[in-house]
């Protein structure tokens, strides 16, 4: 009976690290992709300018989009050329995917290492 416990524990581990395999190859298209990418956040910023005679100064702010990157270890904000928003927003939007497609793929290995190193040690026989 004991036996057949441990059989079965080490097909449910085998049917995970299969499962795991499967979740990598299904996040490989995403890094595997040639479109292009940018680093960075798109959003709207909303500032006063300064000056004292100004619309801002009664709560109408200035308002652009930027574009948001780290450069070197410092934010750099780029304001956002006219016509670029949508284009910039799909680059970004490429760039987190892949990211976080990166950050998955990184557990998903340590599950998978975790599932192989127990493999290892009930598979291996006693002298």
């Amino acid at each position: 009976m004991e036996m057949q416990t441990d059989l079965e524990r080490l097909s449910r581990m085998r049917q995970s690290l299969s499962e795991l395999a499967q979740e990598v190859v299904r996040l490989m298209p995403i890094f595997m992709d040639r479109l292009p990418m940018i680093k960075g956040s798109v959003y709207k910023q909303s500032r006063k300018c300064g000056k004292p005679n100004c619309r801002c100064r009664t709560g109408k702010l200035h308002s652009n989009m930027i574009l948001s990157r780290s450069e070197g270890g410092k934010t750099r904000l780029l304001s956002i050329p006219e016509g670029r928003l949508k284009e910039l927003q799909i680059l970004t939007r490429r760039y987190r995917r892949f990211r976080s497609a990166r950050a998955h793929l990184r557990q998903i290995h340590r599950k998978m290492l975790l599932l192989i190193d127990t493999l290892e040690v009930a598979r291996r026989q006693a002298p």
